[in-house]
Protein backbone atom coordinates (compact mmCIF):
# COMPACT_ATOMS: atom_id res chain seq x y z
CA UNK A 1 0.00 0.00 0.00
CA UNK A 2 1.03 3.41 -0.53
CA UNK A 3 2.59 4.86 2.11
CA UNK A 4 1.42 8.22 4.14
CA UNK A 5 2.13 11.79 5.01
CA UNK A 6 0.81 12.60 8.39
CA UNK A 7 -2.37 13.93 7.08
CA UNK A 8 -3.00 10.84 5.60
CA UNK A 9 -2.88 11.57 1.90
CA UNK A 10 -1.00 9.09 -0.20
CA UNK A 11 3.26 9.91 -1.14
CA UNK A 12 3.01 7.20 -3.87
CA UNK A 13 0.76 5.23 -6.27
CA UNK A 14 -0.37 1.83 -6.81
CA UNK A 15 1.73 -0.20 -9.43
CA UNK A 16 0.53 0.47 -12.75
CA UNK A 17 -1.36 -2.24 -14.07
CA UNK A 18 -3.21 -3.28 -17.35
CA UNK A 19 -4.39 -0.11 -19.54
CA UNK A 20 -8.27 0.14 -19.65
CA UNK A 21 -10.08 -0.92 -22.69
CA UNK A 22 -11.42 1.45 -24.83
CA UNK A 23 -14.90 1.40 -23.65
CA UNK A 24 -13.98 2.33 -20.04
CA UNK A 25 -11.29 4.87 -20.71
CA UNK A 26 -13.50 7.68 -19.81
CA UNK A 27 -14.48 6.23 -17.03
CA UNK A 28 -10.97 6.04 -15.48
CA UNK A 29 -10.75 9.41 -16.73
CA UNK A 30 -13.94 10.48 -14.55
CA UNK A 31 -12.95 8.95 -11.73
CA UNK A 32 -8.73 10.86 -11.67
CA UNK A 33 -11.43 13.98 -12.41
CA UNK A 34 -13.49 13.83 -9.55
CA UNK A 35 -11.42 11.93 -6.78
CA UNK A 36 -11.84 9.51 -3.87
CA UNK A 37 -15.51 9.79 -2.72
CA UNK A 38 -13.79 8.88 0.78
CA UNK A 39 -11.61 11.70 0.92
CA UNK A 40 -13.95 14.89 2.08
CA UNK A 41 -12.76 17.81 0.17
CA UNK A 42 -13.71 16.29 -3.02
CA UNK A 43 -16.83 18.16 -4.35
CA UNK A 44 -18.49 14.52 -4.79
CA UNK A 45 -17.15 13.29 -1.29
CA UNK A 46 -19.39 11.09 0.68
CA UNK A 47 -19.23 13.81 3.29
CA UNK A 48 -20.61 16.29 1.35
CA UNK A 49 -23.21 14.30 0.10
CA UNK A 50 -24.14 13.22 3.42
CA UNK A 51 -24.40 16.75 4.23
CA UNK A 52 -27.16 17.27 1.88
CA UNK A 53 -28.71 14.79 2.22
CA UNK A 54 -29.03 15.65 6.14
CA UNK A 55 -30.44 19.30 5.25
CA UNK A 56 -32.38 18.05 2.40
CA UNK A 57 -30.56 20.31 -0.14
CA UNK A 58 -29.49 19.63 -3.43
CA UNK A 59 -25.82 18.45 -3.51
CA UNK A 60 -24.56 21.53 -5.18
CA UNK A 61 -20.93 20.45 -4.66
CA UNK A 62 -21.36 17.25 -6.61
CA UNK A 63 -23.18 19.07 -9.38
CA UNK A 64 -20.53 21.43 -9.48
CA UNK A 65 -17.82 18.55 -9.51
CA UNK A 66 -19.56 16.50 -11.97
CA UNK A 67 -19.92 19.44 -14.60
CA UNK A 68 -15.97 20.35 -14.22
CA UNK A 69 -15.27 16.91 -15.19
CA UNK A 70 -17.40 16.83 -18.00
CA UNK A 71 -19.85 14.37 -16.82
CA UNK A 72 -23.03 15.71 -18.72
CA UNK A 73 -21.44 15.81 -21.91
CA UNK A 74 -21.73 12.41 -21.92
CA UNK A 75 -25.57 12.54 -22.15
CA UNK A 76 -24.88 14.20 -25.81
CA UNK A 77 -24.46 11.94 -28.80
CA UNK A 78 -20.45 12.53 -30.79
CA UNK A 79 -22.43 13.25 -33.74
CA UNK A 80 -24.73 16.59 -31.69
CA UNK A 81 -21.02 17.95 -30.25
CA UNK A 82 -21.17 15.39 -27.23
CA UNK A 83 -18.87 12.53 -26.06
CA UNK A 84 -21.30 9.74 -26.04
CA UNK A 85 -20.00 7.25 -28.21
CA UNK A 86 -21.25 4.06 -27.19
CA UNK A 87 -24.08 3.31 -23.95
CA UNK A 88 -21.47 0.46 -22.81
CA UNK A 89 -18.99 3.43 -21.97
CA UNK A 90 -21.62 5.27 -20.71
CA UNK A 91 -22.97 2.63 -18.33
CA UNK A 92 -19.60 2.34 -16.75
CA UNK A 93 -19.52 6.41 -16.47
CA UNK A 94 -22.46 5.84 -14.77
CA UNK A 95 -21.13 3.59 -12.24
CA UNK A 96 -18.34 5.49 -11.51
CA UNK A 97 -20.49 8.54 -10.54
CA UNK A 98 -22.92 6.51 -8.50
CA UNK A 99 -20.04 5.61 -6.32
CA UNK A 100 -19.64 8.78 -4.90
CA UNK A 101 -23.62 10.33 -4.54
CA UNK A 102 -26.55 8.42 -6.40
CA UNK A 103 -28.18 11.50 -6.53
CA UNK A 104 -26.14 13.14 -9.44
CA UNK A 105 -26.20 10.51 -11.95
CA UNK A 106 -30.43 10.18 -11.21
CA UNK A 107 -30.66 14.20 -11.80
CA UNK A 108 -27.94 14.10 -15.22
CA UNK A 109 -30.75 10.17 -16.05
CA UNK A 110 -33.58 12.44 -15.72
CA UNK A 111 -32.14 14.75 -18.02
CA UNK A 112 -31.00 12.00 -20.51
CA UNK A 113 -34.49 10.58 -20.53
CA UNK A 114 -35.90 13.62 -21.46
CA UNK A 115 -33.19 14.22 -24.31
CA UNK A 116 -33.12 10.85 -25.20
CA UNK A 117 -36.46 10.62 -27.95
CA UNK A 118 -34.84 14.45 -29.08
CA UNK A 119 -31.72 12.61 -30.85
CA UNK A 120 -33.44 9.49 -31.92
CA UNK A 121 -37.01 10.96 -33.47
CA UNK A 122 -36.05 15.08 -33.61
CA UNK A 123 -35.37 17.19 -35.67
CA UNK A 124 -32.06 18.94 -36.79
CA UNK A 125 -33.12 21.95 -35.10
CA UNK A 126 -34.55 19.94 -31.79
CA UNK A 127 -31.91 17.96 -31.54
CA UNK A 128 -29.46 21.40 -31.88
CA UNK A 129 -31.31 23.22 -29.09
CA UNK A 130 -31.17 20.17 -26.27
CA UNK A 131 -27.76 19.86 -27.27
CA UNK A 132 -27.08 23.78 -26.84
CA UNK A 133 -28.92 23.20 -23.46
CA UNK A 134 -27.49 20.44 -21.57
CA UNK A 135 -24.12 21.16 -22.51
CA UNK A 136 -24.58 24.54 -21.03
CA UNK A 137 -25.15 22.60 -17.81
CA UNK A 138 -28.91 23.05 -18.09
CA UNK A 139 -31.34 20.39 -16.74
CA UNK A 140 -34.05 18.33 -18.21
CA UNK A 141 -37.22 17.06 -17.47
CA UNK A 142 -39.54 13.87 -18.78
CA UNK A 143 -43.50 14.91 -18.17
CA UNK A 144 -44.39 11.27 -18.04
CA UNK A 145 -45.93 10.17 -15.17
CA UNK A 146 -48.80 10.93 -13.52
CA UNK A 147 -50.48 10.81 -10.17
CA UNK A 148 -53.72 9.12 -11.25
CA UNK A 149 -52.15 7.56 -14.42
CA UNK A 150 -49.48 5.28 -12.94
CA UNK A 151 -47.05 3.27 -15.32
CA UNK A 152 -50.41 2.89 -17.37
CA UNK A 153 -49.28 5.44 -20.46
CA UNK A 154 -52.95 5.23 -21.70
CA UNK A 155 -54.39 6.18 -18.84
CA UNK A 156 -52.33 9.95 -18.90
CA UNK A 157 -54.80 12.73 -19.18
CA UNK A 158 -52.47 15.63 -19.92
CA UNK A 159 -54.11 17.10 -23.55
CA UNK A 160 -52.65 18.55 -26.40
CA UNK A 161 -55.50 20.41 -28.23
CA UNK A 162 -55.31 21.20 -31.54
CA UNK A 163 -55.72 25.13 -32.27
CA UNK A 164 -54.71 27.72 -35.00
CA UNK A 165 -50.88 27.97 -34.87
CA UNK A 166 -50.21 24.78 -32.79
CA UNK A 167 -51.66 23.10 -29.67
CA UNK A 168 -53.08 24.36 -25.94
CA UNK A 169 -51.55 21.87 -23.44
CA UNK A 170 -53.37 21.20 -20.19
CA UNK A 171 -52.65 18.45 -17.74
CA UNK A 172 -50.30 17.80 -14.42
CA UNK A 173 -47.29 16.09 -14.44
CA UNK A 174 -45.67 14.46 -10.95
CA UNK A 175 -42.98 12.33 -9.74
CA UNK A 176 -40.51 13.59 -12.28
CA UNK A 177 -37.23 13.75 -12.18
CA UNK A 178 -36.01 17.98 -12.41
CA UNK A 179 -39.32 18.70 -12.69
CA UNK A 180 -39.01 21.90 -10.72
CA UNK A 181 -35.54 23.30 -12.19
CA UNK A 182 -35.74 22.09 -15.82
CA UNK A 183 -35.06 24.33 -18.84
CA UNK A 184 -36.80 21.92 -21.15
CA UNK A 185 -38.94 18.63 -21.02
CA UNK A 186 -40.75 16.14 -23.40
CA UNK A 187 -44.23 16.03 -22.54
CA UNK A 188 -46.37 12.77 -23.24
CA UNK A 189 -50.29 14.23 -24.02
CA UNK A 190 -53.38 12.64 -25.27
CA UNK A 191 -53.80 14.56 -28.71
CA UNK A 192 -54.77 13.66 -32.07
CA UNK A 193 -54.70 11.08 -34.18
CA UNK A 194 -53.41 9.84 -30.88
CA UNK A 195 -50.80 10.31 -28.02
CA UNK A 196 -48.28 12.94 -28.77
CA UNK A 197 -44.94 14.00 -27.20
CA UNK A 198 -44.06 17.42 -27.43
CA UNK A 199 -40.51 19.60 -26.55
CA UNK A 200 -40.91 22.16 -24.45
CA UNK A 201 -38.21 25.20 -23.97
CA UNK A 202 -38.80 26.28 -20.53
CA UNK A 203 -36.40 29.08 -21.72
CA UNK A 204 -38.16 30.17 -24.93
CA UNK A 205 -40.65 33.24 -24.96
CA UNK A 206 -44.16 32.52 -23.63
CA UNK A 207 -42.80 29.07 -21.53
CA UNK A 208 -41.02 30.73 -18.97
CA UNK A 209 -41.64 28.29 -15.71
CA UNK A 210 -42.13 29.56 -12.88
CA UNK A 211 -43.80 28.94 -9.01
CA UNK A 212 -46.88 30.52 -10.56
CA UNK A 213 -48.58 31.19 -14.08
CA UNK A 214 -47.96 34.35 -16.04
CA UNK A 215 -50.74 35.75 -18.38
CA UNK A 216 -53.51 33.25 -19.63
CA UNK A 217 -51.63 30.42 -19.73
CA UNK A 218 -48.01 29.27 -18.77
CA UNK A 219 -46.00 26.73 -16.52
CA UNK A 220 -46.66 25.75 -12.80
CA UNK A 221 -43.89 24.26 -10.80
CA UNK A 222 -45.27 22.10 -8.07
CA UNK A 223 -43.44 21.59 -4.96
CA UNK A 224 -40.32 19.02 -4.14
CA UNK A 225 -41.78 15.25 -3.06
CA UNK A 226 -40.31 14.45 0.07
CA UNK A 227 -38.81 11.33 0.43
CA UNK A 228 -36.78 8.40 2.04
CA UNK A 229 -33.96 8.24 -0.24
CA UNK A 230 -32.24 10.62 -2.62
CA UNK A 231 -33.14 13.79 -0.25
CA UNK A 232 -31.24 15.91 -2.41
CA UNK A 233 -32.72 15.08 -5.64
CA UNK A 234 -35.61 17.14 -7.40
CA UNK A 235 -38.57 14.73 -7.17
CA UNK A 236 -41.49 17.63 -7.65
CA UNK A 237 -43.53 18.59 -11.12
CA UNK A 238 -45.40 20.77 -13.03
CA UNK A 239 -48.52 21.71 -14.16
CA UNK A 240 -49.32 22.84 -17.86
CA UNK A 241 -52.24 25.11 -18.04
CA UNK A 242 -53.53 26.58 -21.77
CA UNK A 243 -49.71 26.65 -22.61
CA UNK A 244 -49.81 27.39 -26.18
CA UNK A 245 -46.77 25.67 -28.12
CA UNK A 246 -46.07 25.35 -32.20
CA UNK A 247 -45.89 22.36 -34.34
CA UNK A 248 -42.17 22.73 -34.18
CA UNK A 249 -42.98 21.43 -30.21
CA UNK A 250 -44.16 18.19 -31.88
CA UNK A 251 -41.82 14.87 -31.62
CA UNK A 252 -41.19 12.36 -34.44
CA UNK A 253 -44.45 11.46 -36.21
CA UNK A 254 -48.10 12.61 -34.81
CA UNK A 255 -49.91 10.06 -32.75
CA UNK A 256 -46.69 7.94 -31.73
CA UNK A 257 -46.08 9.39 -28.36
CA UNK A 258 -46.63 5.78 -26.50
CA UNK A 259 -43.98 4.26 -28.91
CA UNK A 260 -41.65 6.63 -28.08
CA UNK A 261 -41.83 6.62 -24.59
CA UNK A 262 -41.57 2.97 -24.54
CA UNK A 263 -38.67 3.28 -26.78
CA UNK A 264 -36.81 5.36 -25.11
CA UNK A 265 -37.30 3.70 -21.46
CA UNK A 266 -35.44 0.90 -23.44
CA UNK A 267 -32.16 3.04 -22.85
CA UNK A 268 -32.60 4.14 -19.68
CA UNK A 269 -34.13 0.83 -17.73
CA UNK A 270 -30.34 -0.47 -19.12
CA UNK A 271 -28.50 2.68 -17.50
CA UNK A 272 -30.12 2.27 -14.31
CA UNK A 273 -28.00 -0.68 -13.58
CA UNK A 274 -25.08 1.16 -13.44
CA UNK A 275 -26.30 3.03 -10.47
CA UNK A 276 -26.77 0.11 -8.64
CA UNK A 277 -23.48 -1.12 -9.42
CA UNK A 278 -21.53 1.68 -8.33
CA UNK A 279 -23.69 2.00 -5.27
CA UNK A 280 -23.04 -2.12 -4.37
CA UNK A 281 -19.49 -1.34 -5.47
CA UNK A 282 -19.02 1.45 -2.37
CA UNK A 283 -21.06 -0.48 0.34
CA UNK A 284 -18.85 -3.66 -0.33
CA UNK A 285 -15.77 -1.12 0.69
CA UNK A 286 -17.39 0.26 3.64
CA UNK A 287 -17.94 -3.20 4.89
CA UNK A 288 -14.65 -4.85 3.74
CA UNK A 289 -12.25 -2.17 5.48
CA UNK A 290 -14.67 -2.33 8.30
CA UNK A 291 -14.26 -6.11 8.43
CA UNK A 292 -10.69 -6.04 8.27
CA UNK A 293 -10.10 -2.99 11.28
CA UNK A 294 -13.01 -4.50 13.84
CA UNK A 295 -11.69 -6.71 15.98
CA UNK A 296 -13.55 -9.74 17.39
CA UNK A 297 -12.90 -12.22 19.33
CA UNK A 298 -8.88 -11.24 19.25
CA UNK A 299 -9.40 -11.52 15.56
CA UNK A 300 -10.00 -9.05 12.51
CA UNK A 301 -13.96 -9.39 11.37
CA UNK A 302 -12.73 -10.57 8.42
CA UNK A 303 -11.07 -13.71 9.73
CA UNK A 304 -14.95 -15.13 10.86
CA UNK A 305 -16.07 -17.58 8.03
CA UNK A 306 -19.80 -15.92 8.32
CA UNK A 307 -18.06 -12.94 7.47
CA UNK A 308 -16.14 -13.98 4.50
CA UNK A 309 -19.18 -15.87 3.36
CA UNK A 310 -21.51 -12.76 3.40
CA UNK A 311 -18.99 -10.46 1.30
CA UNK A 312 -18.06 -13.35 -0.69
CA UNK A 313 -21.84 -13.67 -1.69
CA UNK A 314 -22.26 -9.70 -1.87
CA UNK A 315 -19.16 -9.64 -4.22
CA UNK A 316 -20.78 -12.45 -6.53
CA UNK A 317 -24.15 -11.06 -6.60
CA UNK A 318 -22.50 -7.99 -7.81
CA UNK A 319 -20.67 -9.68 -10.51
CA UNK A 320 -23.74 -11.66 -11.66
CA UNK A 321 -25.15 -7.86 -12.06
CA UNK A 322 -22.62 -6.58 -14.08
CA UNK A 323 -22.72 -9.62 -16.38
CA UNK A 324 -25.78 -9.01 -17.15
CA UNK A 325 -25.70 -4.76 -17.24
CA UNK A 326 -22.85 -5.08 -19.57
CA UNK A 327 -23.95 -7.01 -21.72
CA UNK A 328 -27.36 -4.91 -22.22
CA UNK A 329 -25.46 -1.58 -22.64
CA UNK A 330 -23.70 -3.39 -25.13
CA UNK A 331 -26.41 -5.10 -26.54
CA UNK A 332 -28.02 -1.07 -27.16
CA UNK A 333 -24.91 -0.42 -29.44
CA UNK A 334 -24.84 -4.00 -31.34
CA UNK A 335 -28.17 -5.84 -30.90
CA UNK A 336 -30.71 -2.66 -30.61
CA UNK A 337 -33.72 -4.61 -31.54
CA UNK A 338 -33.46 -7.04 -29.01
CA UNK A 339 -33.94 -4.53 -26.47
CA UNK A 340 -37.83 -4.97 -25.38
CA UNK A 341 -36.89 -7.92 -23.81
CA UNK A 342 -33.11 -7.63 -22.55
CA UNK A 343 -33.78 -3.99 -21.33
CA UNK A 344 -36.65 -5.38 -19.12
CA UNK A 345 -34.31 -8.28 -18.50
CA UNK A 346 -31.46 -6.16 -17.36
CA UNK A 347 -33.95 -3.54 -15.45
CA UNK A 348 -35.27 -6.55 -13.00
CA UNK A 349 -31.99 -8.35 -12.49
CA UNK A 350 -29.28 -6.07 -12.08
CA UNK A 351 -30.84 -3.17 -9.11
CA UNK A 352 -32.12 -6.42 -7.29
CA UNK A 353 -29.02 -8.51 -7.07
CA UNK A 354 -27.13 -5.11 -6.27
CA UNK A 355 -29.32 -4.63 -3.42
CA UNK A 356 -29.00 -7.49 -2.52
CA UNK A 357 -25.32 -7.52 -2.11
CA UNK A 358 -25.84 -4.37 -0.42
CA UNK A 359 -27.69 -5.86 2.42
CA UNK A 360 -25.19 -8.82 2.84
CA UNK A 361 -22.53 -5.63 3.31
CA UNK A 362 -25.01 -4.51 6.10
CA UNK A 363 -25.26 -7.58 7.73
CA UNK A 364 -21.49 -7.72 7.96
CA UNK A 365 -21.76 -3.61 9.44
CA UNK A 366 -25.01 -4.98 11.41
CA UNK A 367 -25.75 -2.08 13.91
CA UNK A 368 -23.59 0.13 12.58
CA UNK A 369 -25.46 0.18 8.92
CA UNK A 370 -28.02 2.46 10.45
CA UNK A 371 -25.95 4.36 12.42
CA UNK A 372 -25.59 8.35 10.79
CA UNK A 373 -22.14 8.54 12.22
CA UNK A 374 -19.09 6.57 12.69
CA UNK A 375 -18.27 4.02 10.27
CA UNK A 376 -17.52 6.03 6.79
CA UNK A 377 -18.98 8.83 8.81
CA UNK A 378 -22.81 6.75 8.36
CA UNK A 379 -22.57 7.24 4.58
CA UNK A 380 -24.06 3.52 4.98
CA UNK A 381 -27.73 3.92 5.85
CA UNK A 382 -27.73 6.91 2.97
CA UNK A 383 -26.60 4.24 0.30
CA UNK A 384 -29.11 1.96 1.09
CA UNK A 385 -31.74 4.40 1.36
CA UNK A 386 -30.75 5.94 -1.98
CA UNK A 387 -30.09 2.93 -4.13
CA UNK A 388 -33.48 1.56 -3.00
CA UNK A 389 -35.21 2.89 -5.31
CA UNK A 390 -33.23 2.07 -8.09
CA UNK A 391 -35.79 -1.45 -8.70
CA UNK A 392 -38.05 1.11 -9.13
CA UNK A 393 -36.90 4.17 -11.58
CA UNK A 394 -38.31 3.59 -15.08
CA UNK A 395 -40.89 0.25 -14.38
CA UNK A 396 -41.26 -1.54 -11.14
CA UNK A 397 -40.33 -4.70 -11.11
CA UNK A 398 -44.09 -5.73 -11.76
CA UNK A 399 -43.96 -3.40 -14.80
CA UNK A 400 -40.48 -5.18 -16.17
CA UNK A 401 -42.02 -8.67 -15.56
CA UNK A 402 -45.47 -7.93 -17.34
CA UNK A 403 -43.47 -6.65 -20.44
CA UNK A 404 -41.07 -9.58 -20.13
CA UNK A 405 -44.39 -12.32 -19.69
CA UNK A 406 -45.52 -10.20 -23.24
CA UNK A 407 -42.42 -11.11 -25.01
CA UNK A 408 -42.12 -15.01 -24.33
CA UNK A 409 -45.59 -15.71 -25.05
CA UNK A 410 -45.18 -13.54 -28.50
CA UNK A 411 -41.70 -16.07 -28.60
CA UNK A 412 -43.77 -19.42 -27.64
CA UNK A 413 -46.57 -18.61 -30.10
CA UNK A 414 -44.33 -18.23 -33.01
CA UNK A 415 -42.38 -21.02 -35.18
CA UNK A 416 -39.06 -20.51 -36.56
CA UNK A 417 -36.03 -18.67 -35.05
CA UNK A 418 -34.32 -15.40 -36.02
CA UNK A 419 -30.55 -14.89 -37.01
CA UNK A 420 -28.39 -15.49 -33.93
CA UNK A 421 -26.54 -12.75 -32.62
CA UNK A 422 -22.20 -13.82 -32.37
CA UNK A 423 -21.66 -14.01 -28.64
CA UNK A 424 -18.20 -12.59 -29.17
CA UNK A 425 -19.54 -9.11 -30.09
CA UNK A 426 -22.37 -9.53 -27.31
CA UNK A 427 -19.46 -10.10 -24.78
CA UNK A 428 -16.72 -8.42 -25.95
CA UNK A 429 -16.88 -6.16 -23.02
CA UNK A 430 -14.41 -3.06 -23.48
CA UNK A 431 -14.08 -3.33 -27.47
CA UNK A 432 -14.55 -0.72 -29.38
CA UNK A 433 -18.22 -0.83 -31.24
CA UNK A 434 -19.38 0.91 -34.22
CA UNK A 435 -20.16 4.77 -34.39
CA UNK A 436 -23.51 5.67 -31.92
CA UNK A 437 -26.08 6.41 -34.61
CA UNK A 438 -29.28 6.71 -32.26
CA UNK A 439 -31.54 7.68 -35.24
CA UNK A 440 -30.04 5.11 -37.96
CA UNK A 441 -31.17 2.19 -35.11
CA UNK A 442 -34.70 2.86 -33.96
CA UNK A 443 -35.96 1.04 -31.25
CA UNK A 444 -38.90 -1.32 -31.89
CA UNK A 445 -41.35 -2.32 -29.25
CA UNK A 446 -41.10 -6.06 -29.99
CA UNK A 447 -38.19 -8.81 -31.47
CA UNK A 448 -40.44 -11.69 -30.81
CA UNK A 449 -39.06 -12.34 -27.43
CA UNK A 450 -35.61 -13.70 -28.98
CA UNK A 451 -33.07 -14.31 -26.56
CA UNK A 452 -29.94 -15.37 -27.95
CA UNK A 453 -28.07 -15.26 -24.46
CA UNK A 454 -30.42 -18.08 -22.99
CA UNK A 455 -30.97 -19.80 -26.21
CA UNK A 456 -26.91 -20.33 -26.75
CA UNK A 457 -26.79 -22.04 -23.04
CA UNK A 458 -26.23 -25.74 -24.89
CA UNK A 459 -23.27 -24.23 -26.40
CA UNK A 460 -21.84 -23.15 -23.20
CA UNK A 461 -22.72 -26.30 -21.77
CA UNK A 462 -20.75 -28.42 -24.43
CA UNK A 463 -17.84 -25.89 -23.69
CA UNK A 464 -17.52 -26.75 -20.41
CA UNK A 465 -16.92 -30.46 -20.88
CA UNK A 466 -13.56 -30.49 -19.34
CA UNK A 467 -14.99 -28.95 -15.81
CA UNK A 468 -17.90 -31.47 -14.80
CA UNK A 469 -18.95 -29.50 -11.57
CA UNK A 470 -18.91 -25.86 -14.01
CA UNK A 471 -21.11 -27.86 -16.62
CA UNK A 472 -23.07 -29.57 -14.22
CA UNK A 473 -24.54 -26.15 -13.13
CA UNK A 474 -24.80 -25.00 -16.51
CA UNK A 475 -27.12 -28.29 -17.38
CA UNK A 476 -29.46 -27.08 -14.12
CA UNK A 477 -30.03 -23.95 -15.62
CA UNK A 478 -30.85 -25.54 -19.45
CA UNK A 479 -33.47 -27.67 -17.43
CA UNK A 480 -35.25 -24.40 -15.84
CA UNK A 481 -35.04 -22.76 -19.59
CA UNK A 482 -36.64 -25.74 -21.03
CA UNK A 483 -39.43 -25.99 -18.23
CA UNK A 484 -40.01 -22.29 -18.23
CA UNK A 485 -40.51 -22.23 -22.15
CA UNK A 486 -42.93 -25.49 -21.69
CA UNK A 487 -44.90 -23.22 -19.41
CA UNK A 488 -45.23 -20.10 -22.09
CA UNK A 489 -46.65 -23.18 -24.68
CA UNK A 490 -49.06 -24.13 -22.11
CA UNK A 491 -50.15 -20.68 -20.36
CA UNK A 492 -53.99 -21.01 -19.04
CA UNK A 493 -54.17 -16.92 -18.13
CA UNK A 494 -51.48 -14.67 -20.01
CA UNK A 495 -51.50 -13.07 -16.82
CA UNK A 496 -51.69 -15.49 -14.30
CA UNK A 497 -49.37 -16.30 -11.41
CA UNK A 498 -47.45 -18.59 -13.85
CA UNK A 499 -46.39 -16.55 -16.47
CA UNK A 500 -45.14 -13.96 -14.34
CA UNK A 501 -43.03 -16.67 -12.26
CA UNK A 502 -41.97 -17.27 -15.55
CA UNK A 503 -41.02 -14.44 -16.40
CA UNK A 504 -39.10 -14.17 -13.13
CA UNK A 505 -37.08 -17.54 -14.00
CA UNK A 506 -36.31 -16.35 -17.35
CA UNK A 507 -34.37 -13.47 -16.06
CA UNK A 508 -32.73 -15.79 -13.59
CA UNK A 509 -31.37 -18.06 -16.34
CA UNK A 510 -30.29 -14.85 -18.58
CA UNK A 511 -28.35 -13.57 -15.42
CA UNK A 512 -26.92 -17.15 -15.25
CA UNK A 513 -26.33 -17.57 -19.34
CA UNK A 514 -24.81 -13.91 -18.74
CA UNK A 515 -21.64 -14.80 -16.75
CA UNK A 516 -21.24 -18.26 -18.62
CA UNK A 517 -21.01 -16.27 -21.79
CA UNK A 518 -18.53 -13.98 -20.14
CA UNK A 519 -16.66 -17.11 -18.71
CA UNK A 520 -15.97 -18.46 -22.29
CA UNK A 521 -15.69 -15.06 -24.11
CA UNK A 522 -13.61 -13.02 -22.26
CA UNK A 523 -11.91 -14.76 -19.18
CA UNK A 524 -8.35 -14.94 -21.40
CA UNK A 525 -8.88 -11.04 -22.98
CA UNK A 526 -9.84 -9.68 -19.70
CA UNK A 527 -7.61 -11.85 -16.82
CA UNK A 528 -7.18 -11.01 -13.51
CA UNK A 529 -9.93 -11.60 -11.63
CA UNK A 530 -12.05 -12.73 -14.29
CA UNK A 531 -9.90 -15.50 -15.47
CA UNK A 532 -10.22 -16.63 -11.86
CA UNK A 533 -12.97 -20.03 -11.73
CA UNK A 534 -14.12 -18.92 -7.82
CA UNK A 535 -16.18 -16.23 -9.33
CA UNK A 536 -18.03 -18.20 -11.41
CA UNK A 537 -18.69 -20.56 -9.11
CA UNK A 538 -19.88 -18.40 -6.43
CA UNK A 539 -22.01 -16.43 -9.19
CA UNK A 540 -23.40 -19.86 -10.17
CA UNK A 541 -24.76 -20.87 -6.99
CA UNK A 542 -26.15 -17.75 -6.59
CA UNK A 543 -28.36 -18.07 -9.68
CA UNK A 544 -29.65 -21.13 -8.68
CA UNK A 545 -30.50 -20.49 -5.16
CA UNK A 546 -32.41 -17.70 -6.65
CA UNK A 547 -34.58 -20.37 -8.77
CA UNK A 548 -34.88 -22.81 -5.39
CA UNK A 549 -32.57 -25.24 -6.18
CA UNK A 550 -30.56 -26.38 -3.63
CA UNK A 551 -26.91 -26.41 -3.98
CA UNK A 552 -23.50 -26.89 -1.60
CA UNK A 553 -21.51 -23.70 -1.07
CA UNK A 554 -17.71 -23.41 -2.15
CA UNK A 555 -16.12 -22.31 0.75
CA UNK A 556 -12.88 -22.24 -1.04
CA UNK A 557 -14.05 -20.04 -4.04
CA UNK A 558 -15.34 -17.66 -1.42
CA UNK A 559 -12.10 -16.95 0.42
CA UNK A 560 -11.06 -16.55 -3.12
CA UNK A 561 -13.12 -14.00 -3.51
CA UNK A 562 -12.95 -12.48 -0.59
CA UNK A 563 -8.84 -12.25 -1.37
CA UNK A 564 -9.71 -10.75 -4.60
CA UNK A 565 -11.52 -8.53 -2.77
CA UNK A 566 -8.80 -7.36 -0.84
CA UNK A 567 -6.68 -7.26 -3.93
CA UNK A 568 -8.91 -4.89 -5.93
CA UNK A 569 -9.29 -2.42 -2.66
CA UNK A 570 -5.63 -2.48 -1.96
CA UNK A 571 -5.24 -1.56 -6.06
CA UNK A 572 -7.71 0.89 -6.31
CA UNK A 573 -9.71 -1.31 -8.57
CA UNK A 574 -13.16 -1.44 -9.16
CA UNK A 575 -14.91 -4.56 -8.05
CA UNK A 576 -15.35 -5.91 -11.37
CA UNK A 577 -14.75 -8.26 -14.15
CA UNK A 578 -12.93 -5.44 -15.82
CA UNK A 579 -9.60 -3.70 -15.20
CA UNK A 580 -11.03 -0.48 -14.13
CA UNK A 581 -8.62 1.76 -12.14
CA UNK A 582 -10.23 4.09 -9.97
CA UNK A 583 -9.15 7.59 -8.03
CA UNK A 584 -6.61 6.84 -5.82
CA UNK A 585 -7.98 5.98 -2.13
CA UNK A 586 -7.91 8.31 0.37
CA UNK A 587 -6.26 6.78 3.29
CA UNK A 588 -6.64 9.11 6.31
CA UNK A 589 -7.57 7.88 9.83
CA UNK A 590 -11.09 9.60 9.31
CA UNK A 591 -11.81 8.51 5.71
CA UNK A 592 -15.27 10.67 6.29
CA UNK A 593 -16.36 13.33 7.93
CA UNK A 594 -19.24 15.72 7.93
CA UNK A 595 -18.09 18.96 6.37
Amino acid sequence: MPTETPTGTPTGQPAAGPAALPAFAAAEELERALGCPFDPDTGMSLARGLHADETETEPVDAYRAAWAAGLHEHLVPVAEGGRLASFETLTAVVRAASRRDLAVPVGLGSTFLAATPVWIWGDDEQRRRVAELVLGRAWGTAGISEEAAGSDLLATATRAAPVDGGFLLNGRKWLVGNGRRSSFATVLAASDPSFGLFLLDFDAPGQQAGDLPEGPGGVRRLPRVRTHGLRGHDLSGFTLDDLPVGPEAVLGRPGRGIEMVSGMLQYTRTLVGGMGLGAADTALRIALRHARERVLYGEPALELAPVRALLARGFADLLVAECTALSAARALDVARQRMPLWSAVAKYVVPGLCLDAIGACGEVLSARAYLREGVAGGAFQKLSRDAAITPVFEGTELVQLDTIRAQLLSRARRSGGSPALPLPLLFGFGEPVPPLAPRDQRPSLTYGGTDEVVDLLDEAVAALADDPELASMARRLLTVRDETRETFRNLSAVRGADAYEAARRHCLVHAGACCLHTWLQRRTALGGLAADRAWLSVALRRVLARLGLPVEPDRESEHRLVHRLQELDDDDRAFSLVPLRLAPQYRGPEPVRNP
